[in-house]
């Protein structure tokens, strides 16, 4: 009998224990709301991505450089960028009336900006950086941003006039912060500043070499198909639009680290086309500088017009 007494008092004592510990534990959960806390979704960029590129206009917000030169000798000129390294621009000249801001800088930036309703022109070399920033600047809410074709070698092609030395350097505008989402500015802001030598352009000779080497690159021409009909194609290409490149993600290589080259017919959507895949998450994919026509005046083999 004794043994038994013992026993249950036993087990009394441990039930009130564990009581005890269970409710106290209870009480601190209770009070503690970080406990449990919130799981944020990651930023996705596609939708946004799939909303600009349907929405081009005509001309991709490009612009001729004898219709740019006009414009900026109106009566409210827009604001000129260039966005070359200033090692670039060695003897070569500038546009009068740019400002010096280096690609890699453009979202650092953006203070030194007109209101992100007010015209401007960017230009770069022969029109790749052009391309990037006019799609990066856009998608940060820049609405009426435009891109010489062929960037200042166009300009020069065209027997337009040229400045000596280098562009002025910018100055704070507005120090009121632009409107735009944090995490794309952020997604845009990085892929910017660690662009590499080259900007992701690749050589006609380089492509062409290395479309015989393994593993072969897939290779995207993403001019209208009236384009290839008219003027011809690279052997081997899959023709995407443009505008309509993300509608057909499922025909591209499924690992986002294999090769990918794009062209157009002079750079300027190329470089877009490239902009919005590395925005995605492909890393290796490059532009053809000067896109299908530098590649034909290299000599390059083409698919002859039908």
């Amino acid at each position: 009998m004794k043994s038994n007494r013992s026993r249950f008092a036993l087990l009394i004592a441990l039930l009130a224990v564990f009581a005890l510990f269970g409710a106290s534990q209870v009480a601190v959960f209770a009070q503690d709301p970080t406990a449990t806390p919130e799981v944020v979704a990651p930023f996705d960029i596609q939708p946004v991505l799939v909303d600009y590129l349907e929405n081009l206009p005509e001309g991709f917000y490009g612009v001729k450089p004898e219709n740019a030169l006009i414009e900026l000798n109106g009566d409210t000129p827009p604001f000129l960028i260039d966005v070359r390294d200033e090692a670039d621009i060695g003897e070569g000249g500038y546009i009068a009336g740019a400002v010096l801001i280096p690609i890699r800088t453009l979202t650092q930036n953006l203070d030194k900006l007109p209101a992100q309703d007010q015209p401007i022109i960017i230009y770069c070399g022969v029109g790749h950086r052009g391309g990037i920033a006019t799609e990066v600047l856009q998608l940060l809410g820049y609405t009426n941003v435009r891109s010489i074709f062929g960037g200042f070698a166009g300009w020069k092609a065209a027997g337009l006039p040229v400045e000596t030395g280098v562009p002025a350097e910018p100055t704070i505008i507005d120090e009121s912060a632009p409107e735009f989402d944090e995490a794309l500015f952020d997604a845009v802001d990085e892929f910017l500043t660690v662009m590499p030598d080259g900007f992701y352009a690749v050589s006609p000779t380089n492509a062409l070499k290395s479309l015989g080497e393994e593993p072969q690159p897939f290779l995207i021409d993403v001019r209208g198909e009236q384009e290839l009909i008219d003027n011809g194609y690279i052997e081997g290409q899959v023709n995407i639009p443009l505008k309509t490149l993300l509608e057909n993600i499922d025909q591209l290589p499924v690992d986002k680290d294999a090769p990918v080259i794009v062209y157009c017919a002079i750079g300027h959507r190329g470089a877009m086309a490239m902009t919005t895949l590395r925005l995605l998450g492909y890393t290796n994919v490059s532009s053809i500088g000067g896109g299908f026509n530098n590649w034909v005046n290299g000599g390059l083999p083409i698919v002859e017009p039908a």
